[in-house]
C-alpha cells in the first residue's frame, strides 16, 4: 500500500462535464485508500456537491490572472484566449504535496514534482480541429503565430510540456496527439460508475423513447434529433444535458426550431437534469442518439448502454471505440435510412446487442480507470 497522504488534485469541481467527473471518481478511488486529497482552484469545491458525489476533500485557493468564473461570461472566442493568461506555476506545490493530479495545461509544476497530467480534449494547439466560431481560417492561424512568437513563452497553456508525465482519455485523442507532436500517450478511460444502471431483460414495453443525452451545445449537434422527429414520429423524442448559462440562448434557438419544424409536440427538452433523472429517463430509453462529430470519448453513450439502451452514434472519434458494431454508428449521409433499418430490428436482435454491448463496457468501468490512474501514483510517488 503507498504511503502517500498528501495529494493535490488541480481543477475546477462545479464545472459538469467530463472531466468533473473523472476528478470525482478519482477523489472516490483516493478515499478509498484513505486519502483526503485537496482540491486547488479559485473556486471551492460545493460541499452538497462532494456529498452526493460520495467525496471527501479539503480546499486551497489559488489566485488566477483573471477569475475564473469571469471567463465563464465571455464570448467563445474570448473564453479561450483568455486562458492562455490563467498559466500559473505553483512552486510552493513540492513541499506541500507529495503527488498531484493535474486537469489544468496551465498549471505549471516545480522540477521532480511527482504527477500525472490528464488530457480530455484535443492535443492543444498545433493540432486544433474545431477553433471556436470567429476563429477559423485566416483568424486561426493568426492567432496561432501570435501565440507561439509571442505569448507560448510566457504563458504556455496551448504547449505539450514535455518534461510532464501525461495520460489521454481515448486512442482518437493518443492518434491526433502522435500527429501533433510524434509522442505516443497511454491512454486512461475516463471512469465511469456502471452500478446501479441494470436492465431486465425483454423490458422492451416499457422502453418507448429515443433520447440525447449530453451537453446541449451546437457541437453536439442535439438538432439532429429534430430530423428524426420528423421522420420517424411514432417514438417519444427528448433532448436532455446540461445547459451551462451562457449557452441557454442556444437552448432556446433549438426549442424554437423545434416549433418551427412541426416537432414540438413530440420532443420534451430537459435541461440540467439530476442523476435521478437521467437513470429514470434511461430507464425507459430504447434508442440513445449522439450525433457529434469527433468526440473525444463520450462518457454518456457508456452510461446510456450500461441503463439498457441501443446506442446509435456518429461514425467518428471516441465513439468507435466504444461502439465498435458497424451499423450502430452512421455518417450524417445515413443517418435517417440507417435509424430506420435498427428501429424496425426484432426485439430479440436488439436484446443480443445490447447483452453485448454491456459486457464490452466494462473496460470503461470506474473501477478500472480510477485503479490506472492510482497505478501512476504508487509508481512515482
Amino acid at each position: 500500500m503507498n504511503s502517500l497522504q498528501h495529494v493535490a488534485i488541480v481543477y475546477r469541481l462545479d464545472r459538469p462535464g467530463g472531466v468533473q467527473s473523472v476528478a470525482f471518481a478519482l477523489m472516490r478511488g483516493l478515499n478509498q485508500r484513505g486519502i483526503r486529497p485537496t482540491v486547488l482552484w479559485d473556486v471551492p469545491p460545493n460541499p452538497q456537491l462532494l456529498e452526493r458525489q460520495r467525496c471527501q476533500a479539503d480546499f486551497e485557493a489559488i489566485r488566477f490572472a483573471i477569475p475564473t468564473p469571469w471567463i465563464d461570461h465571455l464570448p467563445n472566442t474570448l473564453r479561450y484566449v483568455a486562458w492562455i493568461f490563467n498559466t500559473m506555476r505553483y512552486d510552493g506545490m513540492k513541499h506541500r504535496y507529495q503527488f498531484a493530479y493535474i486537469f489544468h495545461n496551465g498549471f505549471l509544476l516545480p522540477a521532480n514534482m511527482p504527477h500525472v497530467r490528464y488530457l480530455s480534449g484535443p492535443p492543444l494547439l498545433p493540432q486544433l480541429e474545431n477553433p471556436p466560431r470567429g476563429m477559423r481560417g485566416f483568424p486561426a492561424r493568426l492567432f496561432q503565430a501570435g501565440y507561439r512568437h509571442i505569448l507560448a513563452r510566457r504563458w504556455p497553456a496551448y504547449e505539450f510540456h514535455r518534461q510532464d508525465n501525461y495520460v489521454i482519455n481515448s486512442h482518437y485523442t493518443a492518434q491526433l496527439f502522435y500527429e501533433a507532436h510524434g509522442v505516443r500517450l497511454p491512454v486512461v478511460y475516463p471512469p465511469i460508475d456502471l452500478h446501479g444502471r441494470s436492465y431486465v431483460r425483454g423490458d422492451w414495453s416499457q422502453r418507448d423513447s429515443v433520447v440525447f443525452f449530453s451537453r446541449i451545445v451546437d457541437y453536439k449537434r442535439p438538432e439532429m434529433i429534430l430530423r428524426l422527429a420528423k421522420t420517424y414520429p411514432k417514438w417519444r423524442y427528448l433532448i436532455m444535458g446540461g445547459v451551462p448559462p451562457h449557452r441557454r440562448p442556444y437552448l432556446r434557438a433549438l426549442m424554437s426550431q423545434a416549433r418551427e419544424m412541426g416537432v414540438a409536440q413530440n420532443v420534451t427538452f430537459l435541461p440540467n437534469p439530476s442523476d435521478l433523472q437521467v437513470r429514470e429517463v434511461l430507464a425507459r430509453t430504447r434508442f440513445y442518439v449522439f450525433p457529434a462529430v469527433n468526440e473525444h470519448f463520450g462518457m454518456t453513450t457508456v452510461e446510456a448502454i450500461a441503463s439498457g439502451t441501443i446506442p446509435f452514434v456518429h461514425d467518428s472519434g471516441g465513439q468507435r471505440e466504444i461502439v465498435p458494431m458497424d451499423h450502430l454508428r452512421f455518417s450524417d449521409e445515413t443517418f435517417l435510412e440507417r435509424f430506420g433499418q435498427i428501429e424496425s430490428m426484432p426485439e430479440e436482435t436488439l436484446e443480443d446487442l445490447r447483452e453485448g454491448m454491456r459486457e464490452y463496457i466494462n473496460q470503461f468501468s470506474e473501477e478500472v480507470s480510477v485503479g490506472k490512474l492510482l497505478a501512476y501514483m504508487d509508481a512515482m510517488g
